[in-house]
């Protein structure tokens, strides 16, 4: 069985058909494979380094939550439900990236395949991954909103009781 087979490989949209005629064209065809096989390299980079500064942001808006959660908690019940909505979502958002960016498949693992199968296939990968970080961004911004909502909240109630204990 080889490769196309086994990833059963379905035709090309009319927009990924566009585009691949498009990079074709501009390239020079099954020539150009190594320059191709850059181009979308470093656009598979380009979303993999988002995808980290997304994980990056998540795990400090998870490491404020343990040093102060708890203070905003005791503000009120909005900023309860606020903060735990907000990890919540920046929890969303991590674990989208974590299972639907992040995971690694090699360009290389599909290059026995023919120059257009090849480069829809790769092509596809960085779609599906492009659309999962854009998911993950909503979540992520969403979960900011009601995490930075909270907190604003805390801010306008300062005569809290854990506010004040702590002061």
């Amino acid at each position: 069985m080889d490769a196309r087979e086994s990833m059963q490989i379905a035709p090309p949209s009319e927009e990924e058909a566009r585009e691949i005629d498009a990079i074709f064209l501009r390239f020079g065809g099954g020539d150009s494979i190594p320059r191709i096989y850059e181009i979308i390299n470093q656009q598979l980079n380009v979303i993999h380094m988002r995808a980290q500064s997304l994980i990056a942001l998540g795990s400090v808006v998870i490491t404020v939550t343990g040093f102060s959660g708890r203070i905003i908690a005791d503000t009120n019940r909005y900023a309860q439900l606020l903060i735990v909505l907000g990890i919540t979502l920046v929890g969303v958002a991590a674990g989208i990236t974590l299972t639907r960016v992040m995971p690694l498949r090699w360009v290389t693992s599909y290059m026995d395949l023919e120059p257009r199968d090849w480069l829809l296939t790769a092509l596809r990968r960085r779609t599906h991954k492009s659309r999962a970080l854009r998911v993950a961004l909503v979540f992520m911004t969403l979960g900011m909103i009601s995490y930075l909502t909270s907190i604003a909240i805390m801010l306008m109630f300062p005569e809290a009781t854990e506010l004040t204990r702590i002061r």
